[in-house]
């Protein structure tokens, strides 16, 4: 046995075999080059200090521009003062702008932001204001037919209410409006109309003693037919001797009123007849003319 204390032999040499030469050889060729670790480009970390500054940048302006703004304000159903007053206390503009409506003149009807919306202090807030209910003026209908009228008052925003009325106007004209023409109503506001059932009776106008030119215009203008006569009269040529029916009669609407006028006197012809003896004889005929 070898003392620990007794002097220790030379090392020997490492003897390699050609196996263990080979094995070498392929954990060098498999472990390769070693990696070589660079460190990133200084323009790389400024790059990325730029974007790092604007990211703060941009999320201090929003958090500055998130505490300027504040909610708009309910102003529907406000009056416009109120309205204003209440906006400029949120520290808000208010522009108004009117438009008819159902609500009471001057009451906000709509707003726009909505309420609610978030808005820079000093920002301008719409307004829509009642300016009540719409107000449009009755036409003429009087003379028109009830279909015509019809059509004009929807033209207008206004509706017809018809009822039949004796009249001596053609049927299915109107006779009557109400309200009547000019008048401001309110859109959507029903208009009466009277429209002639054309079975109306009217009275006879007074017509004997007249010219005949007046008494036709007479006739007519009371909704009845003149029928002229002319018959032989020691009274004025072209006056009115008699009328049937008599004056302010009750007729119905479009009867005939027949008038006699006056074609003056009666014309007389002389006729000459010569007998054998020589003698003349004058013979004075009446002649009568009737034009029917």
């Amino acid at each position: 046995m070898t003392s620990p204390l007794s002097p220790q032999p030379p090392d020997e040499p490492t003897v390699v075999t050609p196996a263990d030469r080979r094995r070498g050889y392929v954990e060098e060729e498999v472990a390769g080059p070693p990696t070589v670790v660079r460190p990133y480009p200084w323009w790389l970390w400024v790059l990325a200090g730029i974007f790092l500054a604007l990211a703060i940048l941009f999320a201090v302006l929003w958090w500055m521009e998130r505490n300027d703004r504040k909610e708009v304000p309910s102003l529907v159903g406000l009056s416009a003062a109120q309205a204003r007053d209440k906006a400029s206390n949120d520290g808000f503009t208010l522009e108004t702008l009117s438009r008819p409506s159902g609500q009471p003149s001057g009451t906000v009807v709509d707003q726009a932001p909505q309420a609610g919306a978030g808005l820079e202090k000093g920002a301008q807030v719409m307004a829509i204001v009642s300016a009540g209910q719409q107000q449009v003026t009755v036409p003429k209908l009087t003379g028109s037919t009830a279909t015509a009228a019809e059509q004009l008052l929807e033209s207008q925003g206004l509706s017809a209410n018809q009822r039949s009325v004796d009249s001596t106007k053609p049927k299915g004209i109107v006779v009557a409006q109400d309200p009547s023409e000019g008048t401001k109503v309110v859109k959507g506001t029903i208009v009466g109309l009277g429209v002639s059932s054309g079975k109306g009776t009217v009275k006879v106008p007074a017509v004997q003693g007249t010219s005949q030119a007046d008494a036709v215009s007479a006739i007519t203008d009371a909704g009845l037919v003149p029928v002229v006569i002319q018959v032989p009269s020691q009274q004025a040529e072209g006056n009115v001797i008699a009328q049937d029916p008599a004056a302010n009669q009750q007729v119905r609407a479009g009867s005939k009123v027949r008038i006699n006028v006056s074609g003056g006197p009666a014309s007389t012809q002389t006729q000459t007849v010569t007998t054998s003896e020589t003698q003349t004889e004058t013979t004075a005929t009446t002649v009568t003319t009737t034009t029917p």
